[in-house]
């Protein structure tokens, strides 16, 4: 088995009670059977919390939320469960969150998400460009995988011609977004007509700069995030705050020079949406929409950006913070996730 992952992803640890939030918040905790299995087992009175606090969802053992947090958390915000039990004795969701995998045949992809503060850091704190790291391993090929390869080697083609795209420095980050999304839009267009043998050219035609002339980046549709299920509160603010904003020239001016040497920052979170969800495609044969998120994701993300920035001024810790709830909300809802995608499956915005 080949594996990969984003050079960022080797740095990171949980930093625990440090963390700005918990990963153990607004989502039920979903327990594999061998840990709800120990968990019964366990004695004394952290044994009887165990007990107490698991239920089921949708036929899966879990821990219900109280008060919104795991009940498993002590008052500093840690896990009882590792600071009683050992690090061994967490749940398998426990143990590798927010590290996630796909398999594509002889290849597994490893992602952190972006939902947790410490993986934004680590993303957005280096501005070299992102790299990634690839090794090996005796695992074998678990065999589940049935791809297209034609389709899935044409998808690897894309996304490569894709980075190239997004981390050409010579234009502004705008720019590499139009541009992606042109490529994105002609690839889908031959692809929904069957026209596998006219990929390789659409892919070899944008790798070599031969865009089409006068693209721009459209505003996209702000009331879009309105349709979404809120996870908390907090989201409910944010973008009651973002919606209602209306931003003068005097303060896009502002917020432009405040931020402008941060600019590759969007370029980073433009290759963290690619590299986790364009090969997804090979199942669905939907590219389009997958770019559609990179691209306005990252333009929402900027006027919730700018919405606090009329009020706060400029930070990493609010970009951070915003980044890591708009994943939390998006990408850690399936139902909110599925609406995006099939919104942006049908609407040029």
């Amino acid at each position: 088995m080949r594996e990969r992952r984003p050079f960022y992803m080797t740095k990171f640890h949980c930093i625990g009670g440090d963390c700005p939030d918990t990963c153990c918040r607004d989502w039920e905790v979903v327990l594999d059977e061998e840990s709800a299995a120990f968990y019964r087992t366990v004695p004394g009175e952290l044994g009887g919390l165990l007990r107490a606090s698991m239920t089921e969802l949708d036929g899966e053992p879990c821990f219900y939320l109280k008060d919104g947090l795991c009940p498993l958390l002590n008052a500093q915000g840690l896990c009882r469960i590792q600071l009683e039990l050992g690090e061994e004795h967490l749940s398998r969701s426990c143990d590798l969150h927010p590290r996630f995998a796909e398999e594509y045949g002889s290849l597994r992809e490893w992602v952190v998400s972006m939902a947790c503060p410490e993986a934004a850091r680590l993303l957005l704190s280096d501005p070299a460009p992102v790299t990634f790291v690839e090794e090996q391993t005796d695992e074998p090929v678990s065999g589940c995988n049935d791809l297209d390869p034609r389709l899935f080697f044409s998808l690897v083609s894309l996304r490569k011609t894709a980075y190239g795209i997004v981390q050409d420095r010579s234009v502004d980050w705008q720019t590499r977004a139009a541009r992606l999304l042109s490529l994105a839009e002609a690839y889908q267009r031959n692809l929904d007509q069957h026209r596998l043998s006219r990929l390789d050219g659409v892919i070899r035609r944008y790798a070599e700069g031969r865009y089409p002339n006068h693209l721009s980046l459209n505003t996209p549709d702000w009331s879009l995030l309105d349709t979404l299920e809120p996870i908390n509160a907090t989201w409910n603010t944010l973008w009651r705050q973002t919606r209602d904003f209306v931003p003068t020239e005097e303060v896009e001016t502002t917020y432009h020079q405040a931020t402008a040497s941060w600019d590759h920052q969007w370029e980073h979170l433009l290759m963290y949406f690619l590299y986790r969800y364009v090969l997804k495609a090979v199942n669905d044969r939907q590219v389009l929409p997958r770019i559609r998120l990179a691209v306005y994701s990252v333009l929402w993300l900027r006027r919730m950006e700018l919405a606090q920035f009329a009020h706060h001024g400029w930070s990493m810790e609010i970009r951070m913070d915003l980044l890591h709830r708009y994943s939390r909300q998006v990408e850690h809802s399936a139902d909110n996730l599925q609406k995006l995608h099939t919104i942006l499956t049908k609407t040029v915005i």
